[in-house]
């Protein structure tokens, strides 16, 4: 393990999707490979299809829970504006990496506005703010293991491919392992090598 003085993600979706679940098996994880670990999280909109922040940060030298603006390595978000909702949290050169499929808000839906496209998403994050954008249709990948609620560990196990990440898919399933139901841990370990072997051919 190359340790790591400070390293910030930034985790983010709509209420439903695992994010609160996300932060504590990287957190877990952090915390077994023998870093100081800070979770910060927000409940206030963590209802069905509310905005939801989740915040890990660890290392060497790591005190508050909160990401500050302009810090996070890793925007990992489950749902594309969402990501671009929290763009602002991220680091000059850092790492936009998010699930593809799309849920509309409320006034998109009823007309009241439009949702941007995946080229408009793109050019935002890779222009504006400097930062490697990678989408994926995660949320398929989970269908395709067995069940959709495994999509944020389809990500987990995508963003373990990334360069410089200083965690171990191997630290991460031991906190699967631990965390999920019994009956649900092989559905994980599958969705996580999946999410593993996607982010492989996609960073070729």
């Amino acid at each position: 393990m190359v340790a790591v003085k400070e390293y910030n993600i930034v985790i983010t979706g709509v209420g439903g999707q695992g994010i609160l679940t996300a932060a504590n098996l990287l957190g877990w994880a952090a915390l077994n490979e023998g870093y100081k670990v800070r979770v910060g999280e927000v409940h206030g909109m963590s209802q069905r299809f509310g905005s939801v922040i989740s915040y890990v940060r660890f290392g060497e030298n790591v005190y508050g829970s909160m990401v500050p603006e302009g810090k996070a390595d890793v925007i990992l978000s489950f749902e594309p504006v969402e990501a671009l909702r929290y763009v602002n949290y991220l680091k000059e050169g850092g790492l936009v990496f998010t699930n593809s499929r799309p849920i509309q808000p409320v006034q998109v839906a009823m007309g009241l506005a439009s949702y941007p496209s995946h080229e408009q998403i793109k050019d935002i994050v890779e222009n504006k703010f400097n930062a490697k954008y990678i989408s994926f249709d995660a949320e398929s990948i989970a269908k395709d293991a067995g069940n959709i609620i495994a999509t944020n560990v389809v990500l987990i196990g995508a963003l373990t491919q990334t360069p410089d990440f200083p965690l171990s898919p191997e630290s991460i399933k031991e906190v699967i392992k631990v965390s999920v139901p019994k009956k649900a841990v092989d559905l994980n370990m599958k969705a996580f090598d999946m999410g593993i072997k996607t982010a492989q051919e996609l960073l070729k």
